[in-house]
């Protein structure tokens, strides 16, 4: 169990916005952290398997990385949202002064970015990280796994954008 929700854990992190796109220092971990109940680890499988599964659009690669560069050149910085549930981060991110703007110009909603670039984001590391065999760790949209292989370029870029 811990090894999958240690998994689950970084893979998310690595894909929620604020992990990904955060440009100030990330504060240190805790001396010892609080294990999770079984209802806050059932909660986040829920929320990884929902971010996994939502499906990219084809025009998801390069419109997500103009966002990206958009946000980083008004200087916004999506919330924090390590240790937010997927609702709680679209929410934070919706409330990000100037954040719906640049995100309806570019085709998205707070909650297709969050779920977007999650999906990204996890699929991606997977692709590039296959997890160990019997590691349970979540299953990528297929068809997502298509589109990130077919035009890995665009992927590099996104992920690029995302540093």
């Amino acid at each position: 169990m811990t090894t999958r929700l240690t998994i689950l854990a970084a893979v998310l992190a690595a894909a929620l916005p604020a992990a990904a796109l955060a440009q100030q220092p990330q504060p240190q971990p805790a001396q010892q952290a609080r294990q999770p109940s079984p209802a806050e680890v059932a909660a986040f499988q829920r929320d990884v398997q929902t971010a996994v599964q939502y499906p990219l659009p084809a025009d998801f690669l390069p419109r997500m990385t103009a966002t990206l560069r958009a946000i980083q050149a008004a200087g916004i910085n999506p919330p924090n949202a390590q240790t937010l549930s997927l609702a709680q981060t679209i929410d934070q991110t919706a409330a990000v002064p100037g954040l719906s703007q640049i995100l309806s110009a570019h085709g998205f909603s707070a909650r297709d970015f969050v779920l977007g670039i999650s999906a990204f984001g996890i699929t991606e590391s997977l692709i590039r990280q296959p997890p160990p065999a019997g590691a349970h760790a979540p299953t990528p949209n297929p068809a997502n796994v298509a589109l990130l292989r077919a035009h890995q370029q665009e992927a590099d870029a996104l992920l690029q954008a995302m540093n």
